[in-house]
């Protein structure tokens, strides 16, 4: 007689949290930055994995919560490579266009820093667009062209 053949036991996937920077704009049209903790799946790339989580979006509860983000959709992240403290992010062409122009651009620059600084070993954020290193996002600003860190000016 042949051995009941038996389904393998999935592994449980383990998880860990993460804390995303989303944003709130108030009545006035103010924006701020609005944290949000979640429970991702680990993966090989913590840091990818939660830009990934970042360009998804706010949930529905969270989004019922007023929070929104100003990453203009279809953006992609191309690649992301860490030397030093700099966390290099390399995105599509797509993260140049804020509906919000340039208030947009500097929340969601802001978005992204405060994502990647999270890790213990990133302070800075380096923004490549389609493998470029560019001045600015628009032509009326959002400075990239040098690493960002919480403590920039986002001009």
């Amino acid at each position: 007689a042949a051995a009941p053949v038996t389904a393998p036991t999935p592994r449980p996937s383990r998880t860990r949290t993460a804390r995303l920077w989303f944003v709130k704009v108030d009545a006035e049209g103010t924006i701020e930055l609005a944290p949000v903790t979640r429970s991702l799946a680990t993966g090989d790339s913590p840091l990818r994995d939660n830009l990934a989580a970042l360009l998804v979006g706010p949930s529905t509860a969270e989004t019922g919560a007023g929070v929104v983000s100003l990453i203009p959709p279809g953006t992609a992240v191309r690649s992301v490579t860490v030397k030093g403290d700099t966390a290099t992010i390399d995105f599509s062409e797509q993260f140049r266009f804020n509906a919000l122009g340039i208030e947009g651009l500097r929340a969601q620059l802001r978005q992204v820093v405060w994502a990647a600084t999270e890790f213990p070993t990133v302070s800075r954020v380096q923004v490549l667009i389609e493998g470029r290193r560019v001045d600015y996002l628009a032509p009326e600003g959002a400075a990239v062209g040098q690493p960002l860190g919480r403590d920039s000016d986002f001009q």
